[in-house]
């Protein structure tokens, strides 16, 4: 079980990932609250590792990041909820293993994103 440190870390590794890229300097992200999404209840071990990577990535970004629990079916609405999302970057999900887990098992659990051209989150 990863411990509160290693989460600590892994948070803020990949909130500085995205600064080795090598951004434009104009863009301005975050610029409002972002959300992120957890597939379980309130109170659980997944929603406690999320308040502490959140709580980092607030500090770290300088924006509030709000914790949606939207717990149900295996994490099934969670995950559909994100994935049928804007693609504007501002909601993120805390995934779990059930994420690779729910798409074998349940076919028809509409996990797939949106076919739409500004569904498409790499931008190829």
């Amino acid at each position: 079980m990863p411990t509160r440190r290693c989460m600590i870390v892994l948070g803020a590794a990949s909130a500085f990932a995205s600064s080795l890229v090598g951004a434009a300097p104009e863009s301005v992200w975050p610029n409002r609250p972002v959300h992120m999404i957890v597939p379980f209840a309130a109170g659980g071990p997944t929603d406690t590792y999320a308040r502490i990577v959140a709580e980092q990535l607030s500090t770290i970004w300088g924006q509030q990041v709000v914790i949606d629990n939207k717990g149900g079916a295996g994490s099934n609405i969670g995950n559909a909820f994100v994935a049928h999302s804007g693609p504007d970057g501002y909601t993120l999900l805390f995934g779990t293993s059930s994420l690779a887990s729910n798409g074998a098992l349940l076919p028809l659990a509409r996990l797939q994103p949106d076919n739409r051209p500004d569904a498409n989150l790499t931008g190829c």
